[in-house]
């Protein structure tokens, strides 16, 4: 696909909007912080190529240049955190340095000169990238029917990147169906027969199509398959990567030490909350639930109750729903600025739970999915964590299938850097308020009502 962070024109872009964010904070540090820090010429040098890097890894992590890929208004947002992560950390430097406490509102002028700049900027980029690249011409090609309404209006919405002209059969003529595509600039593939899939992307290879794969299990591992040579014949490799023992503990360190912080910095909260939600119903605070970890162990999960104490009086296990009554109006608040998670902190202190991996069901709606998913318990491989990359790409109400899918690519990928990554893009999670939709009424989990017919 053709897109502006491959080419040269993102190359300016990031040249114009870090020498943007680079000039602003020349500029403030000189005039508020140039007496406190009297350094020599090469001093300010290096305090400005430290914030260089800074700015550089905080706008990968938060996908800041991702023009054509993503809404205008998710990249000013990873905007507005890059900088704040940014500004933060040198602030912190600029500290240490001067062995004192330095003034924070000149930090707080940056940021917003900062903003005020890089805003417009990012706006006019947006806006000339889809003058550059318009809409082009989509099919989407289908085999079952099964969510074929929904992939198709997704796909709609991408309406600055595709114009969905057909949605073919792939029982349809085949010539009739290769007009469709040598008509289209880009092909989606949804639940096509591999044979057919098969011939279909080397015809689309062909003829330099842009073409799109919902991906399947299988192909989801060989995502990460290595390569093994017999001979003169390559063949994929796949074997999930086991941590060593080092990386174990290093993981499990800093599981430690980010949960103490945590507690530490946010204890204040949770007693404010922890009181609030026990004198509103005179019942306890903290919610406790069995959940499902690795090797499909269970264990005790703790929340702030966000719900009424008879929630489940029926004995039937349900997640929440779009409009569910039985949400305290406290409870609305705490879902939706995440604050009923905070004591998940304690469980990753315990070890029950780490910071980064897969969420755990509870026991009765995992063999729900795995019914129908049988590969579902596959997530059970490593431990359960407060957040993922199923957290961060997808929302409380994501289908079991695509929830898995995340949750395979983040074991298959582990790393302790893609664990730092995902811990810092989960700030942006906050900010998003379909991260904490329900399910649809009258259902009890995350499966559509097509998936148990």
């Amino acid at each position: 696909m053709k897109n502006i962070s491959g080419g040269f024109s993102i190359f300016i872009t990031k040249i114009v909007l870090i020498l943007v964010v680079m000039s602003m904070y020349s500029i403030g540090q000189e005039i508020f912080y140039d007496e406190t820090l009297p350094f020599f010429f090469w001093g300010y040098v290096i305090l400005l190529l430290l914030y260089a890097a800074s700015i550089y890894l905080a706008s990968r992590v938060y996908t800041c240049f991702a023009f054509g890929n993503a809404a205008l208004s998710d990249i000013l947002q990873s905007w507005v955190l890059c900088l704040l992560v940014s500004n933060i950390f040198q602030y912190f430097i600029l500290c240490l340095l001067a062995l004192d406490l330095l003034p924070v509102y000149g930090f707080l002028l940056i940021y917003i000169a900062q903003i005020a700049l890089v805003i417009p900027i990012s706006i006019f980029i947006d806006k000339l990238y889809y003058r550059q690249n318009p809409a082009r011409n989509a099919i989407i090609i289908y085999g079952k029917k099964d969510k074929l309404d929904e992939f198709s209006s997704m796909v709609m919405m991408q309406r600055m990147k595709f114009r969905v002209n057909n949605i073919v059969s792939q029982d349809s003529e085949t010539a009739k169906l290769l007009d469709f595509v040598d008509a289209a600039e880009s092909v989606f593939f949804l639940n096509v027969d591999e044979s057919k899939q098969d011939w279909l992307l080397e015809y689309c290879y062909l003829h330099n199509k842009h073409t799109y794969i919902q991906p399947t299990f299988s192909k989801i591992l060989l995502n990460t398959a290595g390569t093994f040579w017999l001979s003169n014949t390559p063949i994929f490799s796949l074997k999930t990567p086991l941590p060593d023992i080092g990386t174990l503990f290093l993981k499990r360190l800093i599981d430690i030490v980010i949960s103490l912080i945590a507690i530490i910095l946010t204890s204040w909260i949770m007693i404010c909350i922890g009181l609030i939600v026990r004198f509103y119903d005179r019942h306890p605070a903290i919610y406790k639930q069995t959940r499902v970890t690795r090797g499909g162990k269970q264990f005790t999960l703790y929340k702030f109750r966000s719900m009424r104490p008879d929630s489940e009086r029926d004995g039937v296990a349900r997640l929440t729903s779009s409009d569910d009554d039985r949400i305290t109006p406290i409870g609305h608040f705490i879902r939706r600025t995440r604050i009923d998670e905070l004591p998940q902190f304690f469980n990753v202190l315990r070890g029950t739970m780490s910071i980064v991996g897969p969420r755990p069901e509870r026991p009765e709606i995992a063999r729900q999915y795995e019914e129908l998913y049988p590969n579902f318990s596959f997530r059970t491989k490593v431990k359960a964590g407060i957040t993922g990359l199923a957290q961060i790409y997808g929302r409380y109400n994501t289908a079991p299938e695509e929830k898995l899918f995340l949750d395979i690519m983040y074991i298959e990928a582990f790393s302790i850097l893609q664990d730092i990554k995902l811990m810092l893009q989960t700030v942006s999670v906050l900010f998003k308020a379909s991260s904490t939709e329900g399910i649809d009424d009258g259902l009890t989990t995350a499966l559509w009502k097509g998936d148990k017919e």
